[in-house]
């Protein structure tokens, strides 16, 4: 078993966002840089995701992608 887990090879994180001040659609991104997904959720200065958004969905795993799709129309 390896000691060290090359950066991009955990598994993908998608994160459905929407600007919470303005009448915009889903937005959608997928992260796969991060072991776990706390960084995303605690992100307040707006570095992974804008700071105004408000997170609608996340989910770990590249299965969440497509059906995240499906339902917000992406």
């Amino acid at each position: 078993m390896p000691k060290y887990i090359p950066k991009n090879d955990y598994t993908p994180k998608v994160v459905v966002y929407k600007r919470q001040w303005t009448n915009s659609k889903p937005k959608m991104k997928i992260f796969s840089n991060f072991k776990n997904p706390d960084p995303i959720i605690e992100d307040i200065k707006g570095k992974y995701i804008p700071a105004a958004a408000s997170i609608l969905e996340i989910g770990v795993g590249a299965s969440f992608k497509e059906s995240y799709k499906k339902k917000y129309k992406i």
